[in-house]
């Protein structure tokens, strides 16, 4: 019986100091959200191959009506990819 008081007391002791450990984070530092990268042009990484294409425009927010059109530079080129099998969307 005095065994199992003194590891009622010891399991007791235990987490009341693993609990306190966790209370009160008063050093909290401020996350400043990151604003999201506004893609204004087909960038010409994209221009690579088609997997690169249709990552690109997988990539893009499909519900953002807000944004302005994307712009083709002079030094995009669409790849010319035929023998690749399709990618679904």
């Amino acid at each position: 019986m005095r065994l199992h008081r003194t590891f009622l007391i010891a399991a007791v002791a235990g987490t009341s100091l693993v609990m306190a450990g966790c209370w009160g984070d008063d050093d909290e530092e401020e996350i400043t959200p990151v604003p999201p990268v506004v893609v204004t042009e087909v960038p010409a990484s994209a221009g690579v191959s088609t997997a690169a294409l249709v990552s690109f425009i997988l990539a893009l927010a499909l519900n953002d009506e807000t944004s302005e059109p994307l712009t083709i530079g002079s030094t995009f080129a669409a790849p010319a990819d035929d023998t690749a099998e399709p990618t679904v969307l």
